[in-house]
């Protein structure tokens, strides 16, 4: 489990196909603009914070996911197709 950026941008990528949403709806029901989400999912840079919080009350994705990977917390959908 690793907080380098490309890890957290597949966590992000395979979190919105599970959903089946487009990267800018993703981003924007998350109230990110798709032009600040697009790098946190391609890995070139690092997940704010603020989006984390944004992610984390929209879709339920812990912190930890995020961050580390850990799945124990993720709504039950999206831990068991991943």
């Amino acid at each position: 489990m690793s907080d380098d950026s490309k890890d957290v941008g597949e966590r992000l990528r395979r979190v919105r196909e599970i959903l089946k949403l487009d990267k800018q709806t993703f981003a924007m029901r998350a109230g990110i603009t798709p032009q600040t989400y697009g790098p946190f999912e391609n890995g070139t840079r690092a997940l704010s914070l603020e989006s984390a919080k944004k992610l984390r009350e929209t879709y339920g994705l812990s912190l930890e996911f995020l961050y580390f990977g850990k799945i124990d917390d993720l709504p039950h959908r999206i831990a068991s197709e991943l």
